[in-house]
């Protein structure tokens, strides 16, 4: 049983005060009638003497709650930064030495060494087939003679001769080129391989969406002073993901390739993940070591909407806190909000990586493929 504390009088005809424990309310008018404004604003009564049956309308709103900002969390920067302090800071990995995972270092020396010793290779190999080109051309055009290979038959011999030494030497550096590349052959059990195959199908799924978005930089945003609903302001920039190889490791697999604006491309092998910058500049993460993550973000949009977004709502060029329209601006305008999906990829070593995807429902799917995955590696199963 609680207590509760309620008392009221009337200071003037007409006019009642009600004290409670939420506060102070005061209702104006005459019998059942009366005008009323407190804690819950200001509403409408009206009751039938002797009954108990009441009625409560509010005034000023439709549904008897107080105004309240959208929620919106992300729009695009629409003008210059306040003041420095409120510059987009960067979203991107560290650089790709610090990235490698602790499991995978030797393999990734291992890759290094397999790079240098192809990069020499086919350095010779390109050498020599240009060898070749002029040596082969040398040798038809004396073969197509009549005079020179004739009288002159131990230089025709002797160009024949260097035309076949080339052809043979620029065969062999293609043998030795090939042998070179990793071979990597990846023996998995039945459940990650069945868990890889449902994220390369979830992953193109995903990969058709309308728009795909890095974001690239992101800052919070003064309400009140920019005039807007959105907590956060981002930057980014259009990229495209596809199922494909990466030129530094020679597989039969093709595997969920993320495009990245500012850094390292992603690739999703059965096994690791791969950060890609160059030949020579790149990292190996476990997936124990990394996670994705996935959340749905309420956009306001001022470029075109994506056919297969949904808009959820509308804001306003400039707002206020409660999300009502600044009426100072006379040029105010409307934007539609829409809801995308929101892709977070990070690991312990300090990737940083955010996309954007207009498909909400392709998002989601595949970053339950993703964790999947992720899960039947870790289980070994």
């Amino acid at each position: 049983m609680t207590w509760r504390f309620r008392k009221s009088f009337s200071p003037l005809p007409g006019v009642r005060l009600t004290l409670s424990p939420s506060g102070i309310s005061t209702s104006v008018g005459f019998g059942p009638l009366r005008l009323t404004a407190g804690q819950r604003g200001p509403a409408f009564t009206a009751n039938i003497p002797g009954t108990g049956i009441s009625f409560r309308q509010p005034i000023g709103t439709s549904n008897g709650q107080k105004a309240f900002a959208p929620e919106v969390t992300e729009t695009l920067p629409t003008q210059p930064a306040l003041t420095p302090s409120s510059e987009l800071t960067d979203i991107e990995s560290m650089g790709s030495g610090a990235l490698t995972t602790a499991g995978l270092a030797e393999f990734k020396q291992m890759l290094e060494r397999t790079r240098i010793e192809h990069d020499e290779i086919s350095k010779d190999l390109e050498s020599w087939r240009l060898k070749e080109a002029a040596a082969v051309k040398d040798f038809k055009a004396w073969e197509a003679g009549w005079l020179f290979r004739r009288i002159l038959v131990e230089k025709f011999q002797s160009l024949r001769a260097a035309a076949d030494e080339a052809t043979a030497h620029r065969a062999e550096l293609e043998e030795q080129e090939r042998l070179s590349r990793l071979q990597t052959q990846l023996e998995l059990p039945k459940g990650i391989t069945q868990a890889f195959h449902r994220l390369c199908d979830e992953f193109s799924a995903m990969a058709k969406s309308q728009r795909i978005w890095d974001t690239v930089g992101q800052r919070n945003t003064n309400r009140i002073a920019e005039r807007t609903t959105a907590s956060r302001i981002v930057d980014r920039k259009l990229v495209s993901f596809r199922l494909g190889k990466c030129e530094l490791i020679e597989s039969e697999w093709n595997v969920p390739h993320l495009e990245n604006a500012n850094g390292g491309d992603i690739y999703f092998y059965p096994a690791f993940v791969l950060y890609f910058v160059s030949s020579d500049s790149f990292a190996l993460l476990e997936y124990k070591e990394a996670r994705l993550d996935f959340s749905p973000t309420r956009f306001i949009e001022e470029e075109a909407i994506p056919s297969d977004s949904t808009v959820v709502g509308n804001t306003w060029a400039k707002a206020n806190k409660d999300g009502s329209p600044d009426k100072r601006f006379s040029d105010n305008y409307q934007i539609p909000i829409a809801q995308y999906g929101k892709l977070s990829i990070g690991s312990t070593t300090g990737m940083n990586e955010e996309y954007m995807i207009s498909n909400v429902v392709y998002a989601e799917a595949f970053a339950k493929a993703w964790q999947c995955l992720a899960t039947a590696i870790n289980a070994g199963v």
